[in-house]
């Protein structure tokens, strides 16, 4: 209500009135009180020098207590107050009051201690019993330059507290009336004053919802007239300036959400300003942490010297940096100034590409061309070494030839081996592999995967086991496939595993899949190796690894053809104890012309 300027006018009127009444009645009270207390005052001390003069003679002869307690009683009567007679020790030789126990009583009062030493004394008290005021007086009664005793009066200014309140009263109705008044020719006053500006008010707040067509209508030729002509004029103005902004702010809306880019913009101080959907994106911004999240990118992209430094300069900058906690994107990022219209700097803009993809493809070609380098150049070398001594030096033992070639063969073979495992990959990457499933043992699939490096396997003097249940459910599966595998798995076995060793392979049905697990007694592969198995061209002991013909690719192949067919593989090891490497087939399998079909147990 008092945000309202009719009811601060109203509100003031009413306060400095208020304000003036209290004044006036506070100083009024004051006058008053003072006269009525003086004048109480001048007849009590009339009284009481009165009283004095008569008591003094007497006051010396101890048969006069009669004659003083007389006379004390008259003055008493035509005085209304209460009166004592002391004498030269403070004690109450006569006084008006009925008690009897008073007499012979020593008074104390400050008052009175202050008469004995011949000095007339007076005090203004509350009693608390009754909660009014009394005026006390004690005078000295002296005979030459003896106090022989004290004439004490006690005057109550309860006639006089009465009428200092009915004056109140009448200065506080008074005030009321006057208020009400006040308020109400305010209130008619400020209506003449603020009508005319809550009109005005209510068309501005209709012109400030978009509707422009409002016109104020001009009565007076006044300020509140010539401020609604300005009101008129400032619409029609508003109206064609937001007519043409809306149109540009939508162009540029539509620009910023639908750009692929990111577009951020800060303020001098370094505050995100504005961030489009495609920004958000690329940053892995969530709601309501926008402006904290970005401002710490700002941050540590441009520190704030040389923030400054670089709006001074005025030049486009470009940086490259990598951002995000889970998964990590590598962003580009343009920056460049932007003024107001006055031509000052206002803050910096940042537009960010992300080349992600573009950085992983060119990393993976460059790894992909130095591994197939790597693995090429070796048995080419070994294969142009051994060419060029049966070239150069005729060799007429027929047994060292014999050998040679035979080394040159083992490296033909291992290169023929690394290309074919790089086109089983490329196949698989571009699923251009044609899949022959049919339903296959997994039992007997292992027997002969086993029966198959038997031979291998006894020259190492490693042990093996099949442990498979009595039932298990045939699945529909790449027979072919599978078996790649499993030899893949076993090769990697053998070669890991000592003489004495063990090789055991299980099968058990969990759940909805078939899990199918390798385990060896080998060296076992390092913590900080193990994420790093299924990479291509991932060793974790070169050296081994290329004695016996591996490629690499041996682990990346099986991965994926596990998950070709809709199942998983993980490895688990302890070094120095051994190697699980494990994978899970579903029983829900997906035939090839769509069908899911469920396989339970023989």
């Amino acid at each position: 209500m008092f945000k309202s300027m009719q009811w601060k006018i109203v509100l003031m009127y009413t306060l400095l009135i208020l304000f003036a009444m209290q004044f006036f009645g506070v100083y009024l009270l004051r006058g008053i009180e003072e006269y009525y207390l003086k004048d109480f005052s001048d007849s009590l001390e009339t009284q009481g020098e009165l009283l004095a003069s008569f008591v003094r003679r007497h006051l010396v002869d101890e048969q006069a207590e009669l004659y003083i307690h007389d006379l004390v009683k008259g003055f008493g009567h035509q005085a209304g107050t209460e009166i004592m007679v002391l004498d030269g020790f403070g004690r109450v030789i006569s006084s008006n009051n009925e008690d009897t126990e008073l007499l012979g009583r020593r008074i104390v009062h400050q008052e009175v201690t202050r008469a004995l030493t011949g000095h007339k004394s007076e005090d203004l008290r509350l009693v608390p019993d009754t909660n009014q005021r009394t005026k006390s007086l004690a005078l000295p009664v002296q005979s030459g330059q003896n106090v022989v005793g004290v004439v004490y009066l006690l005057g109550s200014l309860e006639s006089l507290d009465n009428t200092l309140q009915q004056i109140r009263v009448i200065l506080l109705t008074g005030g009321f009336l006057v208020m009400a008044i006040t308020a109400s020719l305010g209130f008619v006053l400020a209506k003449t004053i603020t009508a005319p500006i809550q009109a005005i008010t209510s068309k501005a707040e209709k012109m400030a919802s978009g509707d422009f067509s409002q016109k104020i209508s001009v009565k007076e030729d006044d300020e509140i007239g010539q401020l609604s002509m300005m009101f008129n004029h400032l619409a029609q103005q508003l109206d064609e300036t937001l007519k043409e902004i809306s149109s540009e702010k939508s162009k540029g809306d539509a620009i910023l959400t639908y750009m692929t880019d990111g577009i951020l913009a800060f303020n001098r101080q370094g505050r995100l300003i504005h961030m489009n959907p495609a920004a958000k994106l690329m940053l892995g911004v969530q709601d309501g942490q926008s402006e904290e999240y970005i401002e710490r990118l700002f941050v540590q992209l441009f520190p704030q010297e040389d923030y400054w430094r670089y709006l001074e300069q005025e030049e486009q900058l470009v940086k490259e940096f990598t951002w995000g906690e889970q998964e990590e994107k590598v962003l580009k990022a343009y920056f460049a100034p932007f003024k107001t219209r006055e031509g000052s700097l206002s803050g910096l803009l940042m537009v960010l590409h992300n080349i992600t993809r573009e950085r992983k493809l060119s990393q993976l070609q460059q790894e992909f061309v130095a591994n197939v380098s790597h693995e090429l150049r070796t048995p080419l070398t070994t294969i142009k070494s051994y060419v060029e001594a049966l070239v150069d030096s005729p060799m007429d033992d027929r047994n060292l030839q014999h050998r040679f070639l035979r080394v040159v063969e083992k490296e033909i073979d291992r290169m023929v081996r690394l290309v074919q495992d790089l086109l089983t990959l490329s196949r698989l990457d571009y699923r251009q592999v044609r899949w022959n499933k049919e339903w296959v043992d997994l039992k007997k699939l292992a027997e002969e995967t086993f029966d198959q490096v038997m031979v291998e396997l006894e020259e190492a003097e490693i042990n093996w086991n099949i442990s498979f249940p009595e039932c298990l459910p045939a699945l529909y599966l790449d027979r072919d496939r599978i078996k790649q595998v499993l030899l893949n798995l076993l090769s990697n076995a053998r070669q890991y595993t000592p003489p004495q060793g063990c090789i055991t392979l299980t099968a058990a049905v969990e759940e909805n899949n078939m899990i199918i697990s390798l385990e060896d007694t080998g060296c076992g592969i390092p913590p900080e190796d193990l994420f790093r198995v299924f990479e291509r061209f991932y060793r974790v002991d070169k050296t081994r690894s290329r004695d016996y013909g591996g490629t690499g690719l041996g682990l990346a192949i099986a991965r994926q053809i596990i998950e070709a067919h809709g199942g998983r593989m993980q490895v688990e090891s302890i070094l120095d104890q051994g190697t699980r490497v494990s994978f899970a087939l579903p029983l829900i399998q997906v035939l090839e012309e769509g069908e899911s079909l469920y396989v339970g147990k023989n």
